[in-house]
C-alpha cells in the first residue's frame, strides 16, 4: 500500500513532473492490490478499497495527462489507466465469491467513462457483453447510482450508432431513476434524451427544458413544433458549439427531415379542408413551395421541392409518389405520414 501512499504525496505537490509520477506510483500500487485480491480468497473485505482505487487511477491519469500535454509531450496515461482497470475488472470478476464480485459496475462505469474521453467507443461493447454475462452479479443488486450510470453511458452509446429506441430505453432509465436533487446530473442526461426523444416525434415541455436550463434547445422544438426549417437552421448555428461539445449536433440535424414531414403533413392537412374528396391526397408541389417560402426559403425551386419529397419518400418519412409530369405529390391513403417512432425504428 506504500505505492498508493506514494502517489497521494506526489499528486499533491502541484508540479506537473509529479502529476506524471503520482499516477505511475498509483498504477503500480493497483497492479500490487490485484495480486494480493487474487491470492486470497478470504480478502472479500478489502472489496471496498477498489472504490477508491478505481476512481483515483483514472482521476490520477487524467491529470497526468493534462501535464504531459502541458510539456508538448503526447498524452498516454488515461489509456494505460484503461489497461490498468481491465486488471481490475477480472480480479473482481474471476472469483466464485460474490462479496468480492461487488465492484464490477463500478469498475465497468469508470472504464465507460475512459473509453468516452478516448472516443473508444468501439471497446465499450465488451463491456456490454460483460455485464450480461451470467458470471456477472445481477443488476438489482448494485447501488442505483451505479445502475444509472450505467445505463447513461450505454444510451449514449445506442445513439451514436443509431439506435433510438435502444437509446431512449437506457436514458430514460437514467432519468427516471437519478437523485431528483442532482440537477447537475438529470441536466446531462436531458442533453441526449432530448434529441433522441425529438428523433423519435416526443417534444419536451418549455417547463422542463427552462427547469433544466436547457435554452439551447428551446428554438429547435419549436422548429419541430411548426415544421419551419429557418428557425432549426438559427437554432443549430446558434448552438452549434454547445452541440458540438455534447456530440449531439449530427444527431440534431437529422431533425430536418422530421421538419419538412411536420409542415408538408399541416399542407396536406390544409388542401384536405378545400380540395374535392376524390383529389385530398393529391397535393400540387408548388403549395410546398409556398410553405417553404413561408418559412423563409423564399430561393428553392420546383425542381429542388421534388427532391425534398423524393427524399422523405425514400426515407419512409412521407407515404406516396411524385408524378413529375404533373408535378403532384400522390399521397398514400393509409397513413400517408407514418410515425417518427416507425420511421427511426431499431
Amino acid at each position: 500500500m506504500g505505492a498508493f501512499a506514494c502517489a497521494r504525496t506526489l499528486a499533491g505537490s502541484g508540479r506537473d513532473e509529479d502529476a506524471v509520477r503520482a499516477y505511475e506510483a498509483h498504477a503500480r500500487g493497483v497492479k500490487d492490490f490485484v495480486k494480493a485480491y487474487r491470492a486470497d480468497e478470504d480478502s472479500a473485505w478489502t472489496s471496498e478499497a477498489w472504490y477508491v482505487a478505481v476512481d483515483d487511477a483514472r482521476a490520477l491519469a487524467q491529470r497526468a495527462d493534462e501535464a504531459l500535454k502541458r510539456g508538448g509531450e503526447k498524452p498516454s496515461k488515461l489509456a494505460d489507466a484503461g489497461s490498468t482497470l481491465m486488471l481490475v475488472y477480472r480480479a473482481v470478476s474471476q472469483t466464485s465469491t460474490a462479496e468480492k464480485k461487488a465492484p464490477q459496475l463500478h469498475v465497468v462505469n469508470n472504464l465507460f467513462k475512459v473509453y468516452f474521453k478516448l472516443n473508444a467507443l468501439h471497446l465499450c461493447k465488451n463491456l456490454i457483453n460483460a455485464v450480461n454475462l451470467p458470471t456477472f452479479l445481477p443488476f438489482d443488486s448494485f447501488p442505483k447510482s451505479e445502475k444509472v450510470t450505467y445505463n447513461f453511458y450505454v444510451g449514449r452509446l445506442a445513439v451514436f450508432e443509431d439506435a433510438y429506441e435502444r437509446a431512449a430505453e437506457h436514458l430514460e432509465y437514467a432519468f427516471a431513476h437519478c437523485h431528483a436533487q442532482s440537477a447537475r446530473n438529470v441536466r446531462l442526461i436531458l442533453q441526449y434524451l432530448i434529441p433522441v426523444k425529438l428523433i423519435l416525434g416526443t417534444l419536451p415541455s418549455r417547463k422542463l427544458l427552462e427547469k433544466y436550463e436547457l435554452r439551447e434547445f428551446v428554438d429547435v422544438v419549436e422548429a419541430m413544433r411548426r415544421g419551419d426549417a429557418r428557425t432549426l437552421d438559427a437554432a443549430l448555428s446558434d448552438g452549434e458549439s454547445t452541440f458540438i461539445k455534447q456530440g449531439t449536433y449530427l444527431i440534431l440535424e437529422k431533425l430536418r427531415m422530421s421538419v419538412y414531414r411536420t409542415l408538408f403533413k399541416k399542407v396536406h392537412a390544409i388542401h384536405g379542408e378545400t380540395a374535392d374528396a376524390a383529389k385530398a391526397n393529391q397535393v400540387s408541389l408548388a403549395k410546398f413551395q409556398t410553405a417553404l417560402a413561408w418559412c423563409g426559403a423564399d430561393d428553392v425551386d420546383l425542381d429542388e421541392v421534388e427532391c425534398i419529397v423524393a427524399n422523405l419518400i425514400f426515407r419512409k418519412f412521407i407515404k406516396g409518389y411524385i408524378s413529375h409530369k404533373n408535378r403532384v405529390l400522390v399521397l398514400s391513403k393509409a397513413d400517408p405520414f407514418p410515425s417518427l417512432q416507425s420511421v427511426f425504428a431499431d
